[in-house]
């Protein structure tokens, strides 16, 4: 290896001295190349130049020379193109001039005393391990801000709740138009309601000197009324000595609407798949209506009607309406985009939900769907209608699996849903068995991979798992696939809140007699000074309202639209407004708004078909909003809407 000399630029205009340096640094026997100057202006001339004969190791200057003396030649030698560490000659031993020297940029400080040549070669060996140390730290720091300040996440450091430093991308996240806008606040002026509590969590935690890692989500507003949510890594930190927390955060808002399309598209894939079955549930009780129906017509032809026997009938036509309205309902449900918070739910619920949607065309198939509930109850975190979609998932792929390997008939098909609470490891174990043949073991690591399926190409999307899986992730929770006996076993793992009953009462409905006389509750006499609007495009409905509410003993308008209606209002204004949402030409939020603007005070019931509708029946802006809102689901119970109409005749009586 060859051995490595420095090159050293002695600056000095006294000849001797020149002469005294060169001497005692040959004695050393150390490899020193040797370049003399006389003056500032020939030496700068020198560092100025291009190529090797203008880099030096270090530069040995005097303070005194012809053409610049003082501190400031210093100065002059250090903002040369090639700089080098520098370290004083001078025949004085000034420690107030040493101090202005190091304040100017050398490294050292020698007399000219030079009692040995070992003295300057230490002076000259240290001067250049320092400046190589000092330049390999600053090259250091100046690579890792310029990590952090390209870094594509939000990285801030905070004291208390304080920021103090924070990059280029967290100012463009938080949509701060420079970093003066924000160090010196605090980082909760940023954070959403909803969101405060966990960061001050974490911030009084790393206050009080945690020094580990915390991992959790947060939504921020920007400026603009964006809101933007954020994964968040946080480690401890110090600042000025004094504990602080350091924040690396991820911008997932995007990354989170992406998975809602997801999820929301492999849900309503899964309605396709479904839709021979959905069309079989709807007309048992579509069937069982047409027949009471006609039944009770040809009495009517026969002239025979027997009063028992048509109220029997019209009481099972009423019965398989409610049960159609809660098949549309829960298909509404499910097929809605998942916008709830996550609450605590029974996870059974789910699994019965899940295996009604599925059970009719497993039937058809020659499947039994077989369900072995857990010891005890409990209650998981979560969205329940997404645990539904994951089950729905499953349980169709055991399906497909099922007959698919049973083409042969020689397979009889079980799908078994079973349940175990491990209070131990406080968790809810939710497994799908099936007798399908099982999972090609190549594709066990693929399953939850976008877009791969096992299926035949039409048959699948490719989404339902990896969808399940990115659903059953966020509730804390893990899948596990295996095969297991002649099938597969698909095992979902989730937190449990609570183990026990869920201790609810079910709050009966206050609903009339069914053998009460036709005029119910309230006196006819009350009723008739009640006036009530009814609005309603379905003219059928609306006549079936009308009259109802008029035998019943009340006042009653009716219209089949809004604008029809708001006519009506400006002859006889009414104490009661029932109308639909969803109407041509005049709306009912329109029609609502249009009316309290004459009382705001008017109550209004809400017949919907539509869930959205039932969430927000009234726009929010609405001048009347402190007024009574009621809201039925369609189709109708009438009992109902006159138990409803009676309260609110009560309150507008007093």
């Amino acid at each position: 290896m060859a051995e490595q000399r420095f090159r050293i630029l002695l600056v000095e205009d006294n000849p001797g001295d020149a002469f005294l340096v060169r001497t005692l640094l040959e004695e050393t026997g150390e490899p020193f190349d040797i370049e003399h100057r006389s003056d500032l202006a020939s030496a700068m001339a020198v560092l100025n130049g291009d190529g090797p004969d203008a880099q030096f190791d270090v530069v040995l200057l005097d303070l005194t020379l012809p053409d610049s003396s003082g501190v400031t030649t210093i100065s002059k030698v250090r903002s040369c193109a090639n700089t080098a560490p520098v370290v004083v000659l001078t025949g004085h031993k000034d420690e107030e001039l040493a101090f202005d020297a190091l304040q100017h940029g050398a490294e050292d400080y020698l007399t000219k005393e030079f009692p040995d040549g070992r003295t300057i070669r230490r002076f000259i060996r240290y001067a250049i391990e320092r400046s190589r140390a000092e330049r390999a730290l600053k090259e250091s720091e100046e690579r890792y801000r310029k990590l952090v300040e390209l870094a594509p996440e939000l990285i801030s450091i905070l004291s208390g709740d304080e920021i103090v430093y924070i990059n280029q991308q967290g100012l463009s996240i938080l949509g701060a138009e420079d970093s003066a806008a924000l160090v010196g606040r605090s980082f909760m002026e940023m954070v959403h309601p909803s969101s405060r509590e966990t960061l001050d969590e974490y911030i009084v935690r790393y206050r009080k000197g945690y020094g580990g890692r915390a991992d959790f989500t947060i939504i921020c507003q920007r400026p603009d009324g964006e809101n933007v949510e954020l994964e968040v890594s946080a480690i401890a930190f110090t600042h000025e000595g004094a504990p602080a927390m350091l924040m690396l955060a991820e911008d997932v808002t995007e990354k989170r609407k992406i998975e809602r399309q997801l999820v929301q598209t492999s849900k309503l894939a899964t309605l396709g798949e479904m839709a021979a079955s959905v069309a079989h549930e709807m007309n048992q009780p579509l069937n069982v209506i047409r027949m009471a129906a006609d039944t009770c017509s040809l009495q009517y032809d026969l002239d025979a009607v027997k009063p028992a026997f048509q109220r029997e009938r019209l009481s099972l036509i009423s019965s398989q309406t409610e049960r159609m309205s809660e098949i549309i309902k829960h298909l509404q449900i499910y097929s809605r985009p998942d916008d709830e918070d996550f609450t605590p739910f029974d996870p059974m619920k789910a699994v019965e939900r899940s295996v009604d949607m599925i059970e009719h065309d497993c039937r058809l198939s020659g499947i039994v769907i077989d369900v072995v509930p857990p010891a005890q109850p409990c209650l998981v975190n979560g969205r329940q209608v997404q645990l539904e979609q994951v089950l729905v998932n499953m349980l169709t792929n055991a399906r497909d699996a099922i007959n698919e390997n049973g083409d042969d008939g020689n397979i009889g098909g079980l799908i078994r849903v079973s349940a175990m609470v491990d209070e131990g490891l406080k968790s809810l174990k939710l497994a799908v068995n099936d007798n399908g043949g099982g999972v090609p073991e190549a594709a066990i690591d693929l399953l939850f991979h976008p877009f791969f399926t096992t299926k035949d190409v039409g048959k699948g999307t490719g989404l339902g798992l990896s969808v399940s899986f990115g659903i059953v992730e966020a509730m804390g929770g893990k899948i596990d696939v295996r095969n297991e006996g002649d099938g597969a076993c698909f095992e979902v793992t989730l937190p449990i809140t609570s183990v026990g009953p869920d201790e609810k009462p079910d709050i009966p409905e206050l609903m009339p007699d069914e053998g009460s006389s036709l005029i119910t509750g309230a006196s006819c006499e009350a009723r008739w000074n009640i006036r009530v609007l009814v609005v309603d495009d379905e003219i059928d409905a609306m006549e079936i309202i009308s009259g109802y509410l008029e035998a019943q003993g009340y006042s009653v308008s009716a219209a089949s639209d809004g604008e029809d209606a708001l006519a009506i209002a400006g002859v006889v204004q009414p104490d009661i407004l029932i109308t639909d949402i969803r109407m041509p030409q005049m709306d009912g939020n329109s029609l609502v708004k249009a009316l309290r603007i004459r009382n705001p005070a008017l109550p209004v019931i809400v017949m919907t078909g539509h869930p959205g509708d039932a969430e927000r029946p009234v726009d929010d802006d609405d001048d009347g909003a402190d007024a009574p809102v009621m809201v039925l689901s369609k189709p109708l119970n009438l009992k109902e809407l006159l138990a409803i109409l009676d309260e609110l005749s009560e309150v507008c009586a007093g």
